[in-house]
């Protein structure tokens, strides 16, 4: 008689936690890798590129105000180092700070060269990811060899950090430096050490120098750091209250003077310390979301205009006119697709930080939650940050208006994964059931979503089916283009009819050898002949664009996320292609043309 494989103990995973996570890591960064050489550059991933290139060839950190420039530098460098030199101060758009428009001068030029340097800020951001997952690892040994190993295995296959832990764009490293400057600040109010201090500071004011997204770090860690000094623990330890709270407002001091050194030595101190009648005196780089306010954007929206003319603003003027772009994206309202219809929800990020979450790590975090209120007992001070920052984040999340995607909560999933490693190791010591069920359940959903990482909902929904009927736009992000092209030549779909998604898209189609023409709802087509759209497209079409409507199935479906139409030939030879409404031309125009959504002009942000 056969008998069925056991699984690995407590005690044996406990002893072998180096191998696994090592062989978890390991396969991550093949997966990692894999998905970084197949996957078609995605809308924004030209523009990040360019920022980092434009900085390292001539010291100019100018197009880095859609985004602060040290996630772009590190994405940048394969590219600067494996290449000539480009001459970036003489590309039309350089003198207007206009990112988009110099990205698509050098693809026209030299596609090649930039598709090359897009691969290497994937790698770049692929090994910021893998040491991510070593750097959890090593976080939770503290609490014992088989939760770091649950916590680091649980983390490499969960597809959110597959899908975003290739790209080369901000979202992947402003998460690698808040949950560093997290848990450094745990490790410091634990440990009161002086150094751990200065690595959460310094973590902190990369988050900042990376993407704006990473101010949540201060809520975050001040509230964090006053239930502790009020509570006498850790370095906080005076009987007297006004000293704690005197030595809480020096740390304070010195974090902050930390972390805008950092922001300011990320700009090379360039454009820093201007004083406010300088800012506001200053032609503001145009574009789409200046262009309500007459290009005096910082007038009507920041407090710059009700401060003394002389005072010194101790960042760089790129990083603060950068942040004011945010919350003109925001009253703008940037919405996507919710439940069917264009629109933007309150509900929209909680709702897809849940079902974009693998079901191991939701019954997981059931379990934990379940467990705290039956202990009624809160974590200890020290660790607060810890649960703090997602509850934070996600209620912030509830008043934003830019919702393009759950990457913009991307840092409050380490954290999360962190409580399902606790969780799946009190299940195992409670309910005896083998731990190791958790990590196959999970890297089976893993496994179970490739290569469409981007793409992936939860298997507790049912799958990316449902999930679509929820959001389409973000998990569309124009990385199947390859796919579409190889689709297209196999299949001999000729003539092709093809709406691009993203500067990138058409030189990538040619690049893999099909051929199409452009479409968009102007175009008059005559069958036979087959057109493509991206889901983004086709679900912001309001009316019906051309034969193309929403209340007509596609006839293929590649990937879930391109969307192809045949059309039949009239019956008759002589019978003219059905004309065009205005309305119809007008809607297809914008659809085709959308504004980016980035506010340095490329894309999102």
């Amino acid at each position: 008689m056969r008998l069925a494989p056991r699984l690995p103990s407590r005690t044996a995973l406990r002893a072998r936690a180096h191998l696994i996570a090592a062989v978890a890591l390991g396969g991550m960064a093949c997966l990692l890798v894999h998905a970084a050489l197949t996957e078609s550059p995605t809308y924004d991933e030209p523009s990040h590129v360019v920022r980092g290139l434009a900085y390292l060839s001539t010291g100019d950190a100018r197009l880095s105000f859609g985004h602060p420039p040290l996630g772009n530098l590190v994405q940048g460098i394969p590219g600067w180092l494996l290449d000539r030199p480009l001459d970036f101060r003489s590309l039309p758009g350089w003198d207007t700070w206009d990112v988009g428009r110099i990205a698509r001068t050098l693809m026209s030029r030299d596609y090649e060269r930039v598709r090359t340097a897009i691969v290497g800020g994937r790698m770049m951001t692929s090994l910021l990811t893998v040491l991510l997952g070593a750097y959890l690892y090593r976080f939770c040994l503290r609490w014992g060899r088989l939760r770091a190993a649950l916590t680091v295995g649980l983390y490499a296959c969960f597809p959110l950090f597959l899908a975003h832990g290739h790209l080369a764009t901000t979202d992947m490293p402003l998460t690698v430096a808040t949950t560093v400057a997290i848990g450094e600040f745990v490790r410091w109010l634990e440990g009161r050490s002086w150094i751990r201090f200065l690595t959460f500071s310094v973590a902190a004011g990369a988050a900042f120098a990376t993407k704006f997204n990473g101010l949540f770090l201060v809520p975050v860690l001040g509230l964090a750091g006053l239930v502790v000094a009020l509570r006498g623990g850790g370095p906080f330890a005076h009987p007297a209250l006004h000293a704690r709270l005197l030595r809480l407002g020096a740390f304070v001091a010195v974090a902050t003077a930390v972390a805008v050194l950092v922001v300011n030595a990320a700009y090379r101190f360039q454009r820093t310390g201007w004083p406010v009648e300088r800012i506001l005196a200053r032609d503001e780089p145009h574009n789409w979301l200046t262009v309500p306010y007459d290009d005096e954007m910082m007038e009507e929206l920041s407090l710059l205009p009700s401060l003394p003319a002389r005072m010194p603003i101790p960042l760089p003027y790129p990083w603060v006119f950068g942040l004011h772009t945010i919350r003109a994206q925001n009253e703008r309202s940037h919405g996507g697709w919710f439940f069917g219809e264009q629109r933007t929800s309150a509900l929209y990020f909680p709702l897809l930080s849940v079902i974009k979450t693998p079901a191991a790590v939701l019954s997981l975090l059931l379990v934990g939650a379940v467990v705290v209120l039956r202990r009624r007992r809160l974590p200890r001070p020290s660790t607060l940050a810890l649960w703090i920052a997602p509850a934070l984040l996600l209620g912030v999340s509830l008043f934003s208006e830019i919702q393009i995607g759950v990457r913009h909560l991307l840092p409050i999933f380490p954290p999360l994964v962190i409580g399902a490693g606790w969780a799946a190791t009190l299940l195992g010591a409670v309910a005896r059931i083998p731990v190791a069920v958790v990590l196959v359940a999970a890297a089976a959903e893993a496994l179970a979503s490739a290569p469409a990482y981007i793409g992936h909902f939860s298997s507790a929904i049912g799958g990316s089916k449902p999930g679509h009927r929820i959001s389409i736009i973000a998990e569309d992000w124009g990385q199947d283009v390859r796919r579409l092209a190889t689709f297209v030549k196999e299949r001999r779909l000729e003539p092709l009819y093809y709406l691009p998604y993203g500067s990138a898209a058409p030189m990538e189609m040619k690049r893999f050898g099909a051929t199409f023409r452009r479409f968009d709802c102007k175009t008059q087509v005559r069958g036979p002949a087959w057109i493509a759209v991206h889901a983004a497209h086709a679900v912001r079409f309001k009316k019906p664009c051309g034969p193309i409507s929403l209340d007509r199935e596609p006839d293929l479906v590649l990937a879930e996320h391109v969307w192809l139409y045949r059309i039949d030939p009239p019956e008759r030879p002589d019978e003219p292609a059905p004309p065009v409404s205005e309305a119809q031309a007008g809607e297809g125009a914008r659809a085709a043309g959308e504004a980016p959504a980035d506010p340095s002009g490329g894309p999102a942000p």
